[in-house]
């Protein structure tokens, strides 16, 4: 693997910074680029970005300059919005972060990525640490982006799967007569990954694959044993009935880790949460998929 982002390193700079707020004295018009649209609808859709992690995504060959001149006019038109962290005396200074403007609310109800009806709230940041977890992952996402290359095909924000009304587990029927049991709890409740990313198969023929992401920087595995159970029942049935239903595979959940003492505690509580299999009345237990 390449070197990390400097996106990737930066956002763990952040970590107890209090919030310098971006001001301006009035709007600017600014003539819209294509370019721009994208951009303010990456900001929506991964809620915070940084300086840096728009430079990596929008201008990978371009100056620090030439990118940071444009997402100033971005802000002084209203589209987007900006803080940043407060530096100590001698530790240089930190990026912009930025998320949606009213003004970029508007643009996006005016092409149809938000409903008409939606209304705007702005996002009140004066502790740094209510938005790490987003500036992180976003972070690792590009670290990830970054080391796969061409075989990093697509990357969606926070999205709900929720499962159709009236679906019951002990009604299910897969394939050839097979059936979910062990479940710890095989109700159908919706889960929220914190980003969803596909990505290239292992050939060229190979179907592409689906990341459920879940970012955790708790550490705390009282947090995560629903989430577990959770995923459990939507791996092992009910994913068939949402619209991922459609796919050549099934999605994977990946959740990740700060670090290997973390990533060792959340492997050893998986295997404990994780019970649920695909069961058959004529296959032995050892062939339970």
């Amino acid at each position: 693997m390449d070197a990390l982002p400097a996106s990737y390193l930066e956002a763990h700079r952040y970590d107890g910074a209090a919030i310098e707020q971006g001001r301006r004295m009035r709007l600017e018009d600014c003539a819209l680029q294509p370019r721009d649209l994208q951009i303010v609808r990456d900001v929506w859709r991964y809620k915070f970005l940084t300086a840096p992690q728009l430079r990596e995504l929008w201008w990978p060959d371009a100056s620090v300059q030439v990118a940071d001149r444009r997402l100033l006019k971005l802000f002084r038109a209203g589209l987007l919005d900006r803080f940043r962290p407060y530096a100590r005396r001698g530790t240089g200074s930190f990026h912009w972060t930025y998320h949606l403007g009213a003004h970029g609310h508007r643009l996006l109800q005016q092409v149809g990525e938000i409903p008409e009806r939606q209304r705007y709230r702005r996002r009140p940041v004066f502790d740094y640490g209510r938005v790490l977890h987003e500036i992180q992952l976003n972070a690792w996402i590009l670290a990830f982006r970054r080391a796969l290359g061409a075989a990093f095909l697509s990357w969606d924000g926070e999205t709900t799967i929720d499962a159709p009304p009236r679906l019951r587990r002990d009604e299910e029927r897969l394939e050839d007569d097979w059936t979910p049991e062990g479940l710890h709890d095989d109700r159908p409740r919706s889960v929220w990954p914190d980003a969803v990313v596909e990505i290239a198969g292992d050939d060229p023929a190979a179907a592409r694959r689906l990341l459920l992401v879940e970012y955790d920087r708790t550490r705390r595995l009282d947090k995560n044993f629903e989430k577990f159970q959770r995923y459990d029942a939507f791996l092992n049935w009910w994913w068939r009935h949402t619209a991922l239903g459609n796919r050549e595979s099934p999605p994977f959940v990946l959740f990740v880790c700060h670090d290997d003492a973390q990533r060792e505690l959340f492997l050893a509580a998986a295997d404990r949460q994780l019970t649920g299999h695909r069961w058959h009345p004529d296959v032995s237990p050892d062939r339970y998929q």
